[in-house]
């Protein structure tokens, strides 16, 4: 047993057997105390299985047990080679560049070059931020109403791309109408990102039970998680739902780019528009986890319990990264995605103007790191050429600079106040630059 929900469940299932007056489950000895009518004993054949239908098996524990593999060696063997499969799908996409296929926003301005924009973000950096999201919300859910069908686990999945369909739509529409001022700055996106992975990072460790059960100080008193399970049982969809509809502010390149589309357009119909055909177009990938979620049984089910909260991890890890990037903290890597570590040297000044250049590539920039003089302004030339996905929008945190970026020449104007490292990132900080300010 996995957590104390797992106690609320078995004891519901218990007590509306005839005969059984009260049942208390303790999750972390996996026992079971039944209080039965004298008169009335139920029937040990029913008990077995009600609580076989609930996704657990009684045990005898004086009769002799064989195991080849210990539930804890097996654990880690599944995530091993859960980090094995990720690892393997990473390098396939990584080879034939499929992180970074993604067409430009600039020229997007058919519903039809939008949709597909979303077909190629739920397949790339889209799906780490969202994807992450569903994936927790899914493993959790699956972990604790674990003996619902996979019609009933489905069902809180499809609330949460509803709620985000929906949120796209109406705040697509208000940007529209309202411009800029409701889209996130760089810095707050940055510390959203944090939080979020925080959370995912958290349910990660958790699902692999890696952080011991009850490790979260805080838990309601039993009667009062029952009075809740009630309430869950009515299949409000507020809780899935709020959460697909706060992705919208998630820090995604391709969801900011078309936020800028539909910023220009003026209008709400036309704004709402342009964001629900996008996230229609990121539908299918997160339909088909949610699927792939909602469906898993026996030990196909522990195992992609496994495999998500190992992928949740990779996520929350990746997404820690992204967020002190955009806050302006670029922290060490093993790799990271455009520090290559190719350096420019600090540039001559032209009159009282430094001037540097970049190019944005399939691959990151080119160079990377750039070499300029504090307290000079500085002229940025970027080719923005090949800049597509989340490297459509450059950002320095620090200077709260954002720049979308064109196919052809972008120019960025500034100037360094102080000496030392100067970050720069895509919108979504994945693909990560620095200037060396001397």
């Amino acid at each position: 047993m996995t957590c104390p929900s797992c106690e609320v469940l078995l004891e519901r299932k218990l007590k509306a057997i005839p005969g059984i007056k009260d049942a208390d489950v303790d999750h972390t000895t996996g026992t079971c105390r039944i209080t039965a009518d004298a008169n009335h004993l139920p029937n040990e054949k029913r008990i077995s299985t009600v609580i076989e239908q609930a996704g657990y098996r009684l045990s005898d524990s004086d009769a002799p047990t064989i195991s080849f593999v210990a539930p804890s060696q097996r654990k880690w063997m599944e995530i091993g080679g859960s980090l094995l499969i990720i690892f393997a799908i990473y390098k396939l996409l990584l080879t034939f560049d499929l992180l970074s296929i993604a067409p430009s926003t600039s020229g997007a301005l058919s519903f039809g070059g939008i949709f597909l924009i979303g077909l190629v973000a739920g397949t790339s950096s889209c799906l780490a931020v969202t994807g992450g999201l569903l994936l927790a919300l899914a493993a959790k859910h699956n972990e604790m109403h674990q003996a619902e069908t996979p019609r009933e686990k489905f069902r809180p999945l499809l609330h949460f791309n509803i709620g985000r369909l929906i949120s796209y739509f109406v705040l697509g529409g208000f940007i529209g109408v309202l411009g800029q001022s409701i889209i996130l700055t760089t810095k707050m996106s940055g510390y959203m990102s944090i939080g979020v992975a925080f959370i995912m990072l958290y349910l990660a460790l958790t699902i692999l039970e890696i952080l011991p059960k009850g490790s979260f100080p805080v838990r309601p008193p039993k009667k009062l998680s029952h009075w809740i399970h009630d309430l869950s049982e009515s299949d409000h969809p507020a809780a899935p739902f709020t959460l697909g509809a706060f992705t919208f502010f998630l820090p995604c390149g391709f969801t900011q780019s078309l936020q800028l589309v539909a910023l220009a357009s003026g209008n709400f119909l036309t704004g709402g528009l342009i964001m629900l055909v996008f996230a229609l177009g990121t539908l299918p990938s997160l339909i088909g986890l949610s699927a792939v979620s909602s469906t898993a049984k026996g030990n196909f089910s522990r195992m992609f319990l496994h495999f998500s909260g190992t992928l949740v991890l990779i996520l929350a890890i990746f997404n820690l990264r992204s967020g002190f990037a955009l806050t302006g903290i670029d922290l060490p890597t093993v790799y990271a995605r455009g520090n290559s570590g190719d350096t420019a040297a600090a540039p001559a000044p032209t009159g009282n103007v430094q001037e540097v250049a970049m190019k944005v590539t399939r691959s990151g920039y080119v160079p990377s790191n750039l070499t300029i003089k504090a307290g000079i302004p500085v002229r940025w030339s970027i080719d923005g050429t090949g800049a597509q996905g989340c490297t459509s929008v450059l950002v320095i945190p620090s200077l709260n600079i954002t720049k979308p970026l064109i196919a052809g020449m972008n120019v960025i104007e500034f100037t360094a106040p102080n000496r030392g490292s100067l970050a720069f990132s895509c919108s979504m900080g994945m693909v990560r630059g620095s200037f060396n300010v001397l």
